[in-house]
């Protein structure tokens, strides 16, 4: 989630802060001198990009070697191509982010993804899109007949003592609940199953890490828990740190019950992609040895925000200056993902395609989860799609 229009909660934030000197709540931390724990029933659905222990998912390979047709497309003149997503974060930008999508379905161009990846409010949409337009209903719905109410309640300020966020976000666990069960993880589970990939981020904040959810495996472990921990990565991926609370995820370590603390992935990345990490060009050559010409990675990153500056009057108060810098950091950070995101295609390995609110953008509102504005926004990206996308191919600001 985005904290940009939250800035209501921002005294609230501090004022928490200064109570935690005062009080501490326990918990059964993972040990950090360990590898990360085991999660009871699961086996292989995570891995750590930024640990060199873990370099890579063990089942990536696999995607690419038992993968059916429908993974990728082949051109008239021979040269196949795949096509990937990211979702980035931004909160009830999201609307936008849902828009495209849909629109994308009516313009009829819209592919199939190989690999889809989400973080925060992305992470919602993500299975939505891994599924394609079957779930193009469900998507809209999501985005535009919510409001504030049905995320979170600001907490009374005294009960901040005996808490870890301004907000309780029990409503949204009613809203994952509703549109993730068993049916969806079991399509899910199919698609995992020809080849096809769904990631999402957390941040384990014990290891200051980010964490690469392998949803697919998850929908595919045939555990009795697998629609539970499916949830909890996703509140975790959207949890911003004191706004929100953290999600414990239950691991086992020697054998004892520890906990990890999981928050928003935007603490690290706004949007990812899994070819930062892993050789594409090299794991398509090795899986199709009959392909005479190289395969076309395509990458579409949809920007649910903008990516331009917005000027505004900054009240003199801790709160008005801790929620503009807070929004505008987060901003800057999504700006700087496209950068890194850029690097594939100035290597040559893939193309870059990307999308966001467009410059001059005039929201109706700028609370947060403001249903007026999320109507707008999904609407906007719904006629941007429909029409054609105007993708662009150059982070902002870079010209080379």
């Amino acid at each position: 989630m985005s904290v940009g229009r939250l800035s209501g909660s921002c005294f609230a934030l501090f004022f928490l802060i200064a109570l935690s000197a005062c009080t501490e709540l326990t918990r059964q931390p993972q040990p950090l001198d360990k590898p990360p724990g085991q999660i009871t029933g699961f086996e292989q659905i995570r891995y750590y990009p930024l640990d060199p222990k873990h370099p890579t998912l063990p089942d990536l390979a696999d995607a690419y070697k038992k993968e059916t047709p429908d993974n990728y497309v082949v051109g008239a003149d021979g040269q196949p191509a795949y096509d990937y997503l990211a979702i980035s974060g931004g909160g009830s930008a999201g609307a936008f982010g849902a828009g495209i999508l849909n629109g994308w379905t009516k313009q009829g161009t819209r592919p199939q993804f190989k690999v889809v990846t989400g973080v925060s409010t992305g992470s919602l949409i993500a299975p939505f899109a891994f599924l394609g337009p079957d779930y193009d209903a469900q998507l809209k719905e999501a985005y535009t007949t919510i409001d504030a109410s049905k995320v979170f309640f600001l907490r009374d300020w005294m009960s901040l003592l005996w808490h870890e966020s301004v907000t309780d976000n029990a409503p949204f666990k009613i809203v994952i609940a509703k549109y993730v069960d068993e049916k969806l993880l079991d399509r899910i589970a199919a698609e995992h199953a020809k080849g096809r990939r769904l990631y999402v981020l957390t941040t384990d904040l014990d290891r200051e890490q980010p964490v690469c959810w392998d949803m697919g495996a998850i929908a595919s472990s045939g555990s009795k828990d697998r629609v539970e921990l499916f949830r909890q990565v996703l509140l975790a991926s959207t949890s911003v740190p004191a706004i929100f609370p953290p999600v414990y995820i239950d691991v086992k370590v020697d054998g004892q019950k520890r906990d990890e603390m999981h928050v928003d992935g935007g603490v690290f990345m706004q949007s990812f992609f899994i070819g930062n990490v892993i050789d594409l060009t090299k794991m398509a050559a090795d899986a199709h040895p009959e392909w005479k010409k190289r395969a076309i990675q395509r990458l579409y990153v949809i920007r649910n925000g903008r990516i331009d500056p917005v000027g505004a009057e900054v009240h003199r108060g801790i709160g008005s200056i801790a929620a503009r810098s807070i929004a505008t950091l987060m901003k800057v950070s999504g700006i700087n993902d496209l950068y890194r995101l850029y690097l594939g295609q100035a290597s040559g390995e893939l193309e870059l395609h990307y999308v966001s609110l467009p410059v001059g953008y005039e929201a109706v509102s700028t609370e947060e989860f403001n249903q007026a504005e999320m109507i707008k926004e999904y609407d906007l990206g719904y006629e941007m799609a429909a029409k054609g996308v105007t993708w662009q191919s150059l982070p902002p600001g870079y010209r080379p």
